[in-house]
């Protein structure tokens, strides 16, 4: 699922959202990806500087991942 937020992710942004949990990078063609897995929910997938970030879940878990991934991005955006 694609998420727009209301401005660029920053590395505060990221550093919010980690917390205690693992972030993963890779590069690709667009930039580094920074993947943040949270609680085995969701996996968010973000470059810094862009206005959106695609989010992945279990589909038998979708409305539980979809109501904590609004939540999670109400704390930043």
């Amino acid at each position: 699922m694609i998420y727009r937020l209301t401005r660029p992710m920053t590395e505060e942004d990221v550093a919010a959202f980690i917390q205690d949990q693992e972030l993963y990078s890779r590069e690709t063609d667009a930039g580094e990806v920074r993947i943040i897995h949270k609680f085995g929910i969701a996996e968010i997938h973000c470059i810094i500087g862009e206005r959106t970030i695609e989010v992945w879940f279990d589909p038998k878990k979708s409305a539980v991942a979809s109501e904590y991934i609004d939540a999670l991005l109400s704390t930043r955006f």
